[in-house]
């Protein structure tokens, strides 16, 4: 969601440094945007903005509700804040980050408002439903949590299936590397045979004419020169696949810390 200006003075919020509580908790607050300042029910969530708005839309899109957006506000009209109320409202939420250091933390406010009012002139009457409001945000809040574990989840399974990919991809590049090599290798002493054949040949036609021996001498050193050619590729195959070795340790680190990420992840979303 696009960041705004907005600033958020907290009313009733000290209970929030208590390191004790399990869950976050909503309270009452104030909204400053376009200069105008209006009272709200807001809450701090250790999820990042993205997964926030997910989890809002996917919360009040199941209960029938869609979504809309003005002046930086996500707004569903004609909610009820609570199963005993039949006066629906239209709620007008705010994301935003406390600051760039706290990008997976987000404050959530909600601005109830009655139908069909522009947000930034609320009724005077709906300050009976900033209580409601800050109990809607209480239930709200588990869902949002459970779907940012889904999300990170998903996102760790997307992670972890890349870097297994990779991996089957340096496994491949490892059968090919050897391959080469052991091609190599058997080139490399087919070639010394046939410098032995060629060596034997050429002393075998010392007294040959002129053109006999050059011929023989020639393809001798032809074969000396494919041994140089074939020792050069040798070596770099020998040093493709040491770092071929490296790369695998490396990618298997970085899938044992995936996995783990994961499975964690997971423990927390069966809960």
């Amino acid at each position: 969601m696009r960041k705004t200006s907005a600033k958020q003075v907290l009313a009733f919020g000290a209970f929030l440094l208590s390191p004790f509580l399990a869950l976050p908790q909503a309270y009452l607050g104030q909204l400053q945007k376009d200069k105008q300042v209006q009272s709200v029910a807001a809450i701090r969530l250790s999820h990042s903005q993205k997964e926030v708005e997910t989890g809002l839309k996917a919360y009040l899109s199941a209960k029938g509700y869609r979504a809309s957006s003005t002046h930086g506000y996500i707004v569903f009209r004609g909610v009820p804040l609570n199963s005993t109320s039949p006066d629906a409202k239209d709620l007008y939420f705010m994301l935003e980050t406390p600051s760039r250091k706290e990008k997976d933390l987000t404050l959530l406010s909600l601005l109830p408002v009655q139908k069909d009012q522009p947000a930034n002139r609320p009724a005077a009457a709906d300050s009976v439903s900033l209580d409601p409001a800050r109990i809607f945000l209480d239930s709200l809040a588990p869902f949002i949590g459970a779907t940012s574990i889904n999300m990170q989840v998903s996102t760790q399974e997307d992670q972890l299936h890349d870097a297994k990919r990779k991996m089957d991809k340096l496994r491949n590049d490892q059968s090919s590397l050897q391959k080469r090599l052991r091609d190599l290798q058997s080139d490399l002493a087919q070639n010394q045979s046939a410098q032995s054949t060629a060596s034997t040949d050429l002393n075998n036609n010392l007294n040959s004419d002129s053109d006999t021996k050059k011929k023989y001498q020639k393809r001798l050193n032809n074969l000396i020169d494919k041994q140089e050619s074939l020792e050069k590729k040798i070596r770099q195959a020998q040093t493709d696949l040491s770092g071929n070795s490296t790369d695998q340790q490396r990618q298997q680190t970085q899938i044992d810390q995936l996995q783990q990420t994961l499975d964690a992840l997971k423990a927390r979303q069966a809960h």
